[in-house]
Parts: C-alpha cells; sequence; structure tokens
C-alpha cells in the first residue's frame, strides 16, 4: 500500500518535469500488477484496505492515462447512468474521476447534476471529489465556484479545495482562487473553525518557496487566527517539497 501511494506521490510532485516519464513507467507497472490481483470486482474475501485500494489504483492509473483502465471506466460510467446499483459505491468516485479526468464541460454538467440528485451526503462527497479531477482549469474553477454556493454545506467546502489541490492541473489556478476568495471562505467556514487549517495546509501542494514571502504577507494582511501553526508547517512543508524537487532534477539530469 505504501509502495503505490509513495510511486503515485512521488509521480505527481514531479509532474511536468522532463525525467516523470520514467517514473510514470514504473508506476503504471506496479500498480497494474496490483489492481490485475484486486479485480475490479469487489469480493466477499476482500479486505477493508482492499476496497481503498481497488479505487485509489483505479483513479491513479486513470490520471497516469493507463487506456485500460480509462476504457474500463467509461464503460462502467455508461452503465451507471443507466442502472446506479450497477456499480459498487466504493468505485463510484474513481471511476466518475476517470471521466472528469479525459472529460469536458458536458462531463462536468453531467458530474454536477450528480451531485445535486444524490440521495446522502456520502454520495454526494462522492461526486464532489470527482469534479476536482478535470484538466482543464476553466472547469476546476468551476468546480472551486460551485464549493462556494448554498449547493455545498460549509463544513464540506474544504474537500474541493483540498482534491483542486491535490489535482497537478489544480497548481496554476488555486493560490489565486484562494486569495481572491479568502474572506468569503473564512466567513462561509466561520473563524477559528479548524477546517480554515485544512484549507491553509493545501497550499503546500501548488506552492513553491519562491511564493513564501507572497504567503507570508497575505496572511499579515488576511489574519486567520487559529490557522498561525499550520501556516509554519506549510511554508516548511513548502520549503522541503522544493528542496526535494531540486534534489529530482539534479539526480536525473
Amino acid at each position: 500500500v505504501n509502495v503505490a501511494h509513495n510511486l503515485s506521490s512521488l509521480y505527481f510532485r514531479a509532474f511536468g518535469e522532463e525525467f516523470s516519464a520514467e517514473i510514470k513507467n514504473y508506476a503504471l507497472n506496479y500498480l497494474k500488477k496490483i489492481l490485475y490481483d484486486l479485480g475490479w470486482i469487489p469480493k466477499k474475501t476482500d479486505k477493508h484496505t482492499d476496497a481503498m485500494m481497488r479505487g485509489f489504483v483505479i483513479f491513479t492509473l486513470g490520471k497516469l492515462d493507463d487506456d485500460e483502465v480509462t476504457i474500463e471506466s467509461e464503460n462502467r460510467y455508461k452503465q451507471f447512468l443507466k442502472d446506479p446499483s450497477s456499480l459498487s459505491p466504493d468505485l463510484i468516485e474513481p471511476v466518475c474521476s476517470v471521466m472528469a479526468w479525459n472529460g469536458d464541460s458536458k462531463t462536468h454538467q453531467e458530474l454536477t447534476t450528480l451531485y445535486r440528485n444524490a440521495k446522502t451526503t456520502e454520495e454526494k462527497l462522492r461526486f464532489l471529489g470527482s469534479l476536482c479531477s478535470f484538466k482543464d482549469d476553466k472547469l476546476l474553477l468551476k468546480t472551486l465556484n460551485f464549493s462556494q454556493t448554498s449547493d455545498v454545506r460549509s463544513q464540506n467546502m474544504q474537500l474541493p479545495i483540498m482534491k483542486v489541490a491535490a489535482n497537478p492541473y489544480g497548481k496554476k489556478i488555486l493560490w489565486s482562487w484562494l486569495k481572491i476568495n479568502w474572506s468569503k471562505i473564512s466567513k462561509k467556514v466561520g473563524r477559528g473553525n479548524p477546517l480554515l487549517n485544512r484549507i491553509v495546509a493545501s497550499i503546500s501542494s501548488v506552492a513553491d518557496d519562491s511564493m513564501e514571502k507572497e504567503i507570508r504577507q497575505f496572511f499579515i494582511k488576511n489574519p486567520t487566527p487559529g490557522t498561525e501553526r499550520t501556516q509554519e508547517q506549510t511554508l516548511e512543508r513548502i520549503r522541503i517539497n522544493s528542496k526535494f524537487l531540486r534534489k529530482m532534477r539534479s539526480e536525473f539530469s
């Protein structure tokens, strides 16, 4: 499990770098073996971790543009739209996320409708999560803006922010979106709410150490009580990530 997660985070940290193809090939082979062993269909003998692992591997292989997983996800998604009981609940978010990764505004519309029509909060959150997996920054902004509407409850609002932060295509847009919407977000989440710490922490996925001064200045102008420690930890994490990426570059060059 750890190897799979580490390989995935290594690849997405190196996303867009010249050497990322080497990591990608290794990750593809490793994850395909896991999916082959687990299979797509949940089994009675599954351990709790198997169900989570199956979802993780399908979503990650989809983001690595594995053809088999992409085609299989599309088939299962089409089936799911006709018959919602055809897809195991554990696979709804991974399959819909792979669709989003390859999707357009029509897919965005479909997933938003699925979100609005979902009966339970748990179901809603699966579709909200998948709305964060688009590559098109306009569609990711649409998701972030949607998270600020009355459709999304304030206690779930940090989820899209964290998931867009984890999307390599979210890197370009999240920080500027957060800056513009910060006062709205703090008001909606509520001053002193611990959820704000998660939102602050998400900045470490989209920033590098050249932005440290700007981030400090931002929080001086926009004091967010209760997040001071998280701000420091986030800046520390940004420094570590940037150092790590520079080291990877020199090792691969």
